[in-house]
């Protein structure tokens, strides 16, 4: 609602609007599936108590979530180019046949990967299996940098705020929930390294790593004279 609040004042361009819901879209679209095998697998749960409705293996409110955090993102790298517009640097993609074809032949090396945990999880046993389940991000995250590693490079620092700021606050508010009883972990599908005994490592991991992604689509989304 605070940042709802501060973006009121800057209008929106047709660019930034659309460019903010194909984020949510492609978000929904990859990270339903995610979620769901997690929460197939027993990875993590949800108490029947603590929750509303389910579809499929996840309440709507972990639905819910993934939105409200790309929102939150998403405005918070709105409001840094508003208050600091010195800091859009126009820069441009500049995607051509050279960088798809990179992007295609990057597809042997990640296929390799793949492999390589599958290999993994076999051998180490399912305490593995949460810490192998965040390898679903990487690929596109990396996708991204072959694109558009200027862009990026550009606006390194912005990344590096939105991502920091917003992975410590979700930590810090899946404490509070973890330790309240609102959805809990599988001991034996973690490798058991917590902060505050409460929170696995990997669970924080994720929000760093969903937090850069979603800032990242949206910079590689708008239009080049608004990043």
């Amino acid at each position: 609602m605070l940042l709802v609040a501060l973006n009121g004042s800057h209008a929106w361009t047709a660019g930034e609007s659309l460019a903010f819901g194909l984020v949510l879209l492609a978000v929904m679209i990859f990270t339903t599936p995610w979620d769901n095998l997690a929460a197939k697998w027993g990875i993590w749960g949800f108490p029947r108590e603590k929750y509303s409705l389910r579809i499929g293996y996840l309440p709507v409110e972990e639905y819910a979530f993934f939105l409200l955090q790309s929102v939150n993102v998403m405005l918070a790298v709105r409001l840094l180019f508003c208050l600091f517009p010195n800091w859009m640097t126009g820069q441009e993609t500049g995607i051509g046949k050279w960088t798809l074809l990179c992007l295609g032949v990057s597809a042997i090396p990640w296929g390799i990967v793949a492999l390589q945990l599958r290999w993994l999880r076999k051998k180490s046993g399912p305490h593995v299996n949460y810490a192998i389940h965040l390898a679903w991000f990487l690929p596109v995250i990396y996708a991204q940098w072959v694109l558009a590693p200027w862009l990026f490079l550009a606006h390194a620092g912005l990344l590096a705020v939105v991502t920091a700021a917003f992975g410590v606050y979700y930590t810090l508010a899946d404490l509070a929930a973890v330790r309240a009883g609102t959805w809990f972990f599988d001991e034996k599908q973690i490798t058991g390294v917590k902060l505050g005994r409460i929170l696995p490592w990997e669970e924080i991991a994720f929000f760093f790593l969903t937090t850069l992604l979603v800032a990242q689509s949206y910079l590689l989304l708008l239009p080049g004279d608004q990043r």
